[in-house]
C-alpha cells in the first residue's frame, strides 16, 4: 500500500480555505475513515479519500471538524 505523508501534524494551527475558519489539528488519518454516507452528505466538494484527513478543533469554540488536507493551508498568522 502506498501511503501519502501528511502535510500537517498534531498541534499545528491551520486555516480552512473554503470555509475561512482557523483551527488546531487534533489527529491525522492517513486516508478518509468515516462512512460513505458522511462523505456524500458533508464532503460536497469531493475531496480525495486516499489523501490525509484531519480532526480539527475550530478556534473560538466552533466545534470539531473532519477535514481533507486539500482544503487546508498553514495558518500563517501564528508566525507573525
Amino acid at each position: 500500500m502506498n501511503r501519502t505523508k501528511a502535510k500537517y501534524c498534531v498541534g499545528q494551527m491551520i486555516h480552512h480555505k473554503l470555509f475561512d475558519y482557523y483551527g488546531l489539528i487534533l489527529s491525522v488519518d492517513q486516508e478518509f475513515c468515516l462512512s460513505e454516507e458522511w462523505y456524500q452528505t458533508m464532503a460536497r466538494s469531493g475531496p480525495p479519500k486516499n489523501k490525509p484527513w484531519y480532526h480539527v478543533q475550530v478556534h473560538g469554540g466552533g466545534g470539531l471538524r473532519y477535514v481533507s488536507e486539500s482544503n487546508l493551508e498553514t495558518d500563517l498568522s501564528v508566525l507573525n
